[in-house]
C-alpha cells in the first residue's frame, strides 16, 4: 500500500502533463519517496484536448509507475473531479493540489512533513498563497469575509493548495459539491469534526498553459462569486455555523 497519494484534477492541461508529473516525481524523490510509497492520481476531468492520449503515452515511460489515471468522460465540475480522485485512493494520507503549474508539487511534501510532525490524525494542512496580484487577492478576501459572516469559519486563502489530510476525513464528507465550492466544503466539514487546520506558505506564479475556468473573464468571476454566496447560505441552513 502507498503511504501517500496526491490527486491532481486536470482539465485541458495536455501541454503541461509531462512536466507536471516529472516535477512531482522529482519532489517525491527529494522527500525520500519512491514509486512504491507515493503515487499521483491524475484525474482526466473531461478535457476537450488530447490529455487522455498524452497520459496513455506517459504510462509507457519511466514515469508510468509513479501515477495512475482516473478518466471522467464528461466534465461535471472541479469538485466532482477532485472527489472522484480522492475516492480512488487507498493510502492513509491523501490530498489534492492543482495541475496548472501554479502549484509546486514540492508544497505537498512540505505539507505531509508538517502533518506527520504534528502527531495528530485529525489535522489538515493547507497552503497559504503569496505573490498574487491585488485583484485575485481581493476576490479571496471577499470569499473569506463571506465565509466568516455566513458560516462562522475564519480561514485565510480558502482555495489555496495543497490540502493534505488523513484518509478518514473522506467519511465526513457526505454531500460534496461538484463545483468550486468543494474546497470550502472540505474545510467546513473538517472544522465541524474538530480537525486542526495548519498552513504552509506557497508561491502562486502566473499560469504557463491553459486558462482558468472561472477567472478568465468578468462574467466567469461574477458567476463563481454569486454561486459561492448562494452555496454558503444553503450550507448554513443545512449544517449550521461553526
Amino acid at each position: 500500500m502507498k503511504e501517500f497519494e496526491l490527486v491532481l484534477p486536470c482539465y485541458n492541461e495536455s501541454k503541461s502533463l509531462q512536466i507536471l508529473i516529472e516535477r512531482a516525481v522529482n519532489a517525491a524523490k527529494q522527500a525520500g519517496y519512491d514509486s512504491t510509497s507515493f503515487q499521483l492520481v491524475i484525474v482526466e476531468n473531461g478535457s476537450l484536448d488530447n490529455s487522455t492520449e498524452v497520459l496513455l503515452q506517459l504510462e509507457k515511460t519511466e514515469l508510468g509507475p509513479w501515477f495512475r489515471k482516473v478518466i471522467i468522460a464528461k466534465n461535471q465540475g472541479y469538485g466532482y473531479g477532485v472527489f472522484q480522485g480522492l475516492k480512488n485512493t487507498q493510502a492513509p494520507i491523501i490530498g489534492w493540489s492543482h495541475a496548472d503549474q501554479q502549484c509546486d508539487p514540492k508544497d505537498a511534501f512540505i505539507a505531509i512533513t508538517k502533518l506527520k510532525a504534528s502527531g495528530l490524525s485529525n489535522i489538515l494542512v493547507k497552503g497559504e498563497r503569496t505573490g498574487r496580484n491585488w485583484k485575485d487577492q481581493t476576490v479571496s478576501t471577499v470569499f473569506e469575509t463571506l465565509a466568516f459572516l455566513i458560516l462562522g469559519i475564519k480561514i485565510r486563502e480558502l482555495n489555496a493548495q495543497p490540502k493534505i489530510f488523513s484518509r478518514e476525513l473522506l467519511e465526513k464528507l457526505p454531500t460534496p459539491p461538484p463545483n468550486f465550492a468543494f474546497d470550502l466544503y472540505v474545510l467546513f466539514c473538517a472544522l465541524k469534526n474538530r480537525y486542526t487546520l495548519q498552513t504552509i506558505p506557497v508561491l502562486f506564479p502566473p499560469r504557463i498553459h491553459g486558462v482558468s475556468n472561472w477567472a478568465s473573464n468578468f462574467a466567469g468571476r461574477y458567476k463563481t462569486i454569486w454561486g459561492m454566496v448562494k452555496y454558503m447560505y444553503q450550507l448554513s441552513l443545512t449544517q449550521g455555523r461553526i
